[in-house]
């Protein structure tokens, strides 16, 4: 028995259920929240009073998106300087990471990548850029005098978390020019829509745009993969949880074959493995590590099904890759905000919990010449579509102040480390990124 592992299992539990396990009863809790929240304004703690606020947003409790509205419109609307305060700390106060430290003495190297241009300005028509990943965000604002791109560049927000009340995204209501946010999730369309910001919301995310080239079904059927879960190995991951859940169908499917795909975050390959001794199904468990895009698709190629377990995270690429490559998809009931996803549906897969995660297996597995996930994600789901609802919000926008929308957007995609185009590259765009230096705070 590994007493600290079930320790932290019974921790991680006791978070979860505080965090995500049934909001509709922790009204008390937000009430509580912005009692404490008060106390913090009345004390000129603003900062720790809205970052209390973010986080109680982001649980999703009962009342928790009212007050995350009421406290966003108090900062960014009604109070300005308040929020300009909030935000030059947050975006000050940011210290170098491992992923982005070098960004600090070379803002530049952020371009074609981070910050990734779709359509060049001209003389009578602005361009478009977007900047990919809600950490990089702030550093945006830090580095680069967005007032003077915005002349010449339409900006749009990817953010790669749901739980928009947060200062990685608010900062940018300060902007005196339009900001393009993608929304994923309609709890957080409806927050920035009440906001009544310069944000205007568009109704995709970024798992929207996988490069489908890569994601393709195999010619042949032959799926020797069972179960197929591609997850860091996080906490937040649950692969504990999901352990639990598929425990009954190994017992009655004693070679059932799951297979693991991850890197190291707060967990490591042996934890995973442990927890999957724990539940005596390790010897049912094939696991790959810091492997690569192609390597993924190939395993997604292998397997009869797709597993998503998270409760809470972002907009998930790795269904929608199993659905390119014709995988259907069993997604944790009541994932983000309990949202039902018009892209899970009879085509591409179910919802699921630990106690119904058997019957919904086999469920899949007698449906399976009925579903076709990728006939679903080509034609309804993928970075051709995603673009074209981009370019039509910002043309809509353009055309009602006046100017020139002829030329829509680039089509991009996201590997693993940043953005790319689908077709051709960044040559087309070189004078665009060297004027974007030229925005680069303090440069020459």
């Amino acid at each position: 028995m590994n007493v600290k592992l079930r320790i932290n299992i019974l921790l991680n539990r006791f978070v979860e259920f505080i965090k995500y396990d049934h909001n509709q009863f922790k009204y008390p809790l937000v009430v509580a929240c912005h009692f404490l929240i008060l106390l913090l304004q009345k004390s000129n703690h603003h900062n720790l009073a809205f970052k209390v606020t973010s986080n109680v947003y982001r649980t999703g409790w009962a009342g928790s998106d009212k007050l995350g509205l009421k406290i966003a419109k108090y900062y960014f609307n009604e109070h300005p300087e308040l929020g300009q305060k909030i935000s030059s700390a947050f975006v000050n106060g940011l210290p170098p990471m491992e992923n982005t430290k070098k960004f600090f003495s070379q803002p530049e190297e952020m371009l074609d990548g981070i910050i990734t241009v779709l359509k060049n300005p001209t003389e009578n028509e602005k361009g478009a850029l977007i900047i990919n990943y809600s950490y990089y965000f702030p550093l945006f604002l830090r580095f680069f005098d967005i007032e003077k791109i915005a002349k010449y560049f339409n900006v749009i927000l990817e953010p790669s978390w749901a739980g928009y009340c947060e200062e990685n995204i608010l900062a940018f209501t300060l902007v005196d020019a339009p900001i393009f946010l993608q929304v994923y999730e309609k709890r957080d369309k409806r927050f920035i829509d009440k906001l009544q910001s310069n944000i205007i919301p568009i109704e995709v995310g970024p798992s929207w745009f996988i490069n489908h080239k890569n994601f393709v079904p195999p010619v042949k059927g032959n799926r020797d993969i069972d179960v197929l879960m591609v997850a860091a190995w996080a906490n937040f991951k649950r692969h504990g949880a999901f352990f639990k859940a598929i425990k009954p169908l190994v017992e009655s499917r004693p070679d059932l074959a799951i297979t693991l795909v991850g890197y190291p975050v707060d967990m490591d390959k042996e934890q995973i493995l442990e927890l999957a001794a724990l539940n005596d199904i390790e010897k049912n468990i094939e696991i790959f590590e810091w492997i690569t895009p192609q390597e993924v698709s190939a395993l997604q190629k292998r397997a009869k099904l797709n597993v998503l377990w998270s409760k809470f995270e972002g907009n998930n690429r790795a269904i929608i890759e199993g659905m390119f490559c014709g995988t259907p998809v069993i997604m944790r009931k009541g994932h983000n905000y309990g949202e039902q996803y018009d892209f899970i549906n009879s085509l591409t897969g179910y919802f699921a919990d630990e106690i119904n995660f058997k019957e919904t297996y086999e469920k899949v597995i007698a449906r399976y010449d009925e579903m076709d996930p990728n006939s679903y994600v080509m034609q309804n789901r993928n970075c051709i579509v995603g673009t074209e609802k981009m370019s039509e919000a910002i043309a809509s926008y353009e055309k009602e102040q006046g100017r020139q929308w002829t030329k829509g957007l680039d089509v991009k995609v996201n590997d693993l480390h940043g953005m790319a185009y689908l077709n051709g590259n960044s040559s087309d765009y070189e004078e665009s990124y060297t004027q974007l230096k030229k925005f680069v705070r303090n440069a020459g």
